[in-house]
This record gives C-alpha cells, sequence and structure tokens, in this order.
C-alpha cells in the first residue's frame, strides 16, 4: 500500500491508497459560554474503486500488516492537518484521531508528527489528538504515546469515554486536556431518568480532574438540552452541523443552539423556583420540629407534621461524634426499597454517619440548616437530600445533629412531570 496526497481541480488536498479515494471532512465543535464554533473534528470520508462511499473502517481493515497501517493513518492525518493549515483558521482546534496500534508502535517507523507540524506551520496548541483510551490496553504504551504528543505542545482528548473499558483511573493518571462523552451516554440519558440524574455529576467529576468535556453525537432538542443541563464545555453533533469541507463547516445552527439555551435557562429556571419552593416548605417543617424538640417533645410527636409531606422521608437524631443512638423514625412516604435491596442496613441505631458531609457542615456551622448534595441513602436506597442542624443542649444532653432526609429524585420527577 503506497498512499500519496494530490490536489484536486478545486485545491482541495485529497489521497490515494491502492484502489480506494480518501478526503477530508470536518465537523464543527462549538462552545457552550462563547456559542461559537471553537475547532474541528478531522474525518475520512472514502471511495473504493468502483466511486461507492465506504465505511473507513474498511479502509483500514485492509491494512495488512503494522507498516501499512502506519502509512494509511499517517497518510489521513497529514490529508486533515494539509487542508486545515489550507484554510488558515487560526485560532481554532483541529482534532485528529489516532489510531491505537498507531499511537502504540508508530515510532518505530520513525518520526512523523513533529516533522509535518513543522513543514504546514502548525503550533502544537492548535492540534488536540484524540486517543481511544479503551482500546490501548498497556498503559505504560499509553501513557508514551501522550507524552510523545505533549513533547510538541499539542492537546489530548480521551476520545469515546464511557463505553467499553473506560476507567477514571488512566484519566487521572494522563491528566487529559479534553474528555469526550460517547454518544451512547447521551442516548441512554435521554431513555433514562437516572441516566439524566447522573450525567452531571460525571461531567462534575471530569472537571474536577482538571478537565474540558466535549459532548459528542448531539442530534436532537432533548439531547442538547440534556447536555447543556449537564454542564459540559463543548458540544459536538448532526444536530448542530455536520461533517463537510471546510469552505462549508464554517457555520453550524445557530438557531438549534439558541433556542436549546433559552429553553434549557427557562425549565431550569422554572425547576430551580419549583424546588426552592419546595424546599423551603420542607425546611420551615423542619424548625417547627426543632422548636418542639427544644422543648422535650419525643421526635416521634415533634415530627409528625413535616413527615407528613410526600417528599419526607425519614428524620433521625446524632450526638457530636456523629453516632446515631435511636432509631430512625420513618415518614409516610418513606421508599420502600428498605425492605428488599439494602435490608441488612436498615437498623441504623448504632451507626456513625460522622464522615457524611451533612454532619460535618452542621458541626462546622452550629445554629444554621444546612442541605447536603443528592446521595444514594443507605436507609432507603433512594435517592435524598438531607436537611442537618447542629444544636448545643444543656451539658447533660450534649450536642445533637438532627436530620431529614429528603425523596429527592420523586421530588425532581414530580416538578419535571409538570412541565
Amino acid at each position: 500500500m503506497n498512499p500519496r496526497i494530490q490536489l484536486d481541480v478545486d485545491g482541495q488536498n485529497f489521497a490515494t491508497c491502492d484502489d480506494f479515494t480518501v478526503r477530508s471532512a470536518f465537523q464543527p465543535i462549538i462552545s457552550v459560554a462563547h456559542q461559537r464554533i471553537v475547532g474541528y473534528e478531522g474525518l475520512a470520508r472514502v471511495w473504493g474503486a468502483d466511486g461507492q462511499a465506504i465505511p473507513p473502517f474498511q479502509l483500514f481493515d485492509a491494512a495488512q500488516d503494522i507498516e501499512s497501517l502506519v502509512a494509511l493513518d499517517r497518510v489521513c492525518r497529514e490529508l486533515h492537518l494539509k487542508n486545515f493549515a489550507q484554510a488558515n483558521l487560526h485560532p481554532r482546534w483541529i482534532f485528529i484521531n489516532v489510531h491505537p496500534l498507531v499511537a502504540m508502535h508508530g515510532h518505530r517507523f520513525g518520526p512523523f508528527f513533529a516533522q509535518i507540524l513543522e513543514l504546514l506551520q502548525i503550533e502544537g496548541w492548535q492540534v488536540v489528538v484524540e486517543i481511544v483510551e479503551a482500546e490501548l490496553p498497556d498503559e505504560s504504551q499509553l501513557l508514551d504515546a501522550i507524552a510523545l504528543y505533549r513533547s510538541l505542545g499539542c492537546l489530548v482528548a480521551l476520545d469515546d469515554f464511557g463505553v467499553g473499558g473506560s476507567q477514571f483511573t488512566r484519566l487521572w493518571r494522563i491528566e487529559a486536556d479534553m474528555v469526550k462523552l460517547d454518544r451512547s451516554l447521551i442516548v441512554e440519558a435521554e431513555k433514562s431518568q437516572r441516566a439524566q440524574r447522573t450525567l452531571p455529576s460525571l461531567v462534575a467529576m471530569i472537571h474536577e480532574a482538571g478537565s474540558l468535556v466535549l459532548q459528542e453525537g448531539i442530534e436532537t432538542p432533548q439531547q442538547l438540552a440534556i447536555a447543556l443541563n449537564s454542564g459540559v464545555d463543548l458540544l459536538q453533533g448532526f444536530g448542530l452541523a455536520r461533517p463537510a469541507l471546510l469552505n462549508q463547516a464554517e457555520a453550524f445552527d445557530r438557531d438549534f443552539l439558541s433556542q436549546g439555551l433559552l429553553e434549557t435557562s427557562l425549565e431550569v429556571d422554572r425547576a430551580d423556583h419549583e424546588l426552592h419552593q419546595q424546599i423551603m416548605a420542607v425546611t420551615e417543617r423542619f424548625e417547627d420540629m426543632l422548636v418542639a424538640l427544644e422543648r422535650d417533645v419525643p421526635l416521634a410527636i415533634a415530627a409528625k407534621a413535616l413527615l407528613s409531606m410526600h417528599m419526607v422521608a425519614r428524620v433521625f437524631v446524632l450526638d457530636g461524634d456523629g453516632c446515631q443512638h435511636a432509631q430512625t423514625v420513618h415518614g409516610a412516604f418513606a421508599p420502600v426499597s428498605i425492605k428488599n435491596r439494602f435490608r441488612p442496613l436498615a437498623n441504623a441505631e448504632g451507626a456513625s454517619w460522622a464522615k457524611r458531609p451533612y454532619f460535618r457542615r452542621a458541626m462546622i456551622e452550629p445554629g444554621m440548616v444546612q442541605i447536603s448534595r443528592p446521595y444514594l441513602s443507605v436507609a432507603g436506597g433512594n435517592l435524598c437530600r438531607t436537611l442537618s442542624y447542629c444544636r448545643a443542649h444543656a451539658p447533660h444532653h450534649g450536642i445533637k445533629v438532627v436530620c431529614c432526609d429528603i425523596n429527592w429524585a420523586d421530588m425532581q420527577e414530580t416538578i419535571l412531570s409538570q412541565s
């Protein structure tokens, strides 16, 4: 296989590889905050000897050995970079895929990437090298490949994150500049409330690891809304723009993005208002319960009005060490999952919740009602948020932290169903 690059009559570069013809297509990548194109992914479009378009993997499957595979991969990258350089799109990024085997073994066939960047006068920071980490079982080879591109000033993106063998340990170790979430995640979030709820947490974890998040595969308004609500930084997909020649890829569907941003903002504002109102209602009855407890009213009686609320699951009291010395008092609407999968955890008497954020925040700021982030409650197997309040009693009573679990998933779903 002897691939080579030529110019067509329109001045565009294309490559020939035996019976195959390869051209560059570029798909815009849009920044949510800036609402503009900030880069392009270079994609190979392949035609066979009969002039029919074929999937790119068939081109790479035609490689008989690693030497041919490296030659094919390199010519595709060179083709994209030449067309990008020719378009003079400074200061945008060009996203380039590297075949996993080439990333591992390409160095055996001599230098290439540094030379082509120098030849085309493309600065390293303009290039985002995409690596599918799940397909690189040898972590040392993965790190060596990444070190090579970083030494050239390139950025590194983990592609197709969220499928196959994706590992957070690798994300932490290689310190990727960007993480591209696989389309399957947004498709699943479209069908599953559970996936939709957890996607923002995944994005937050990646942000905390020091990487930007790009959601690929955006095709529908609902997928766009989910991605925006999840807090991703960058967007890519047919709903925004299809791959095209660079002179045709300099635009995207601004109305699609603008409408999505507007509707998402209105939806979030409305939902946030409704959730705030619900939480305030719970907090008011929680504070009424605190007043009753100050008068030494038993917890079950003091919490009666609070526990009658549909969104309230349970109340319990901890000592100054975070230990629970009495049973939890469950409300009428406490989730029933306590009766099955988490049944061994049902008896909380004597348990220590000292490491829970709701306990620690209450201890740090006594006299103020705190509310935790959503988490899975082992008491009922439900997604909940916990109100907590630290109050100091007479010395013989010691410090008490009073807690109330809110059925968070139920509250969210109720509000969303009303939209």
